[in-house]
């Protein structure tokens, strides 16, 4: 009788354990909701754009804040316009809506409308450049912070990324992990005093020397900095990703963020 009662108090265990495991990892809503994500964009006024855009959506694919079939955010291939979580204004504006609660991908926590691109390349091989002119309307009420870009990891390592550059509280500053595992990472302000609805520049860059410089430009105010691409992502295969990432720690099912886009482009030129 003991060893019996052992032995289900052992299963009892396990399930509980995996039932944990599996909702941390399955939940298609994040916080424990069973709501869905937030599907009406706020109404507010997007920032007057310096002229026309023009954004192409050709040669990238878009990840939703919306479950699929697997039960993580799911993906149009090739990226089109899917309101509300991204749309094209008259103007050629690109606004893209990412709500606090909302389907993510398989190893992050937080919902996302963001754009992957489908040409990966070698860090360190050739050059490689995001350039793009980007406004937030809204970031979220507890962390004010949402990645804009990134050069992210692909291929083996496509769980992993590698540069993020955040708009954070009127900030914009770019993190760079040390390691393709664990948290370590060096962050690089660059122009600081951007307020919300404000039009500014930023650009990724791998240099294809061994070096990646990040730029940004606010009104006169300008900052760029060249590092090191870190050793344990030279040669590895990544690729650019850019959007609404945002990055809020609550369960605000009423809280998002939306960003606009003017222009956005990558620019790819193979190593000789």
């Amino acid at each position: 009788m003991p060893r019996r009662r052992y032995l289900i108090l052992g299963i009892v265990a396990l399930l509980v354990v995996g039932g944990g495991i599996w909702w941390t990892i399955a939940r298609p809503f994040g916080c424990g909701s069973s709501a869905g994500p937030r599907t009406d964009v706020p109404a507010l006024a997007l920032p007057t754009p310096p002229g026309d855009a023009s954004v192409d959506l050709a040669g990238w694919k878009l990840t939703l804040p919306l479950a699929s079939k697997k039960g993580t955010a799911a993906s149009v291939e090739p990226a089109d316009s899917s309101p509300p979580w991204l749309t094209r204004q008259s103007n050629g504006v690109l606004a893209f809506w990412a709500p606090v609660v909302g389907a993510r991908t398989p190893n992050s926590q937080h919902p996302r409308t963001e754009l992957v691109s489908l040409t990966n390349f070698k860090a360190g091989s050739g050059q490689h450049t995001l350039t793009a002119s980007a406004a937030v309307a809204q970031a979220p009420a507890d962390t004010h912070d949402i990645i804009l870009g990134q050069i992210h990891g692909a291929d083996d390592i496509s769980s992993v990324p590698f540069v993020m550059l955040h708009y954070s509280a009127g900030t914009i500053r770019v993190v760079v992990k040390h390691e393709q595992s664990g948290s370590a990472s060096d962050k690089y302000p660059l122009v600081t005093g951007v307020p919300l609805g404000a039009w500014f520049d930023f650009s990724i860059s791998d240099n294809g020397d061994g070096n990646m410089t990040f730029a940004s430009t606010y009104g006169s105010n300008v900052r760029s900095v060249t590092v090191p691409i870190p050793q344990p992502f030279r040669d590895a295969t990544v690729r650019f990703q850019a959007g609404n990432y945002q990055q809020s720690e609550s369960c605000n099912s009423e809280d998002g963020a939306l960003v606009a886009f003017h222009t956005l482009a990558e620019n790819n030129t193979a190593s000789s």
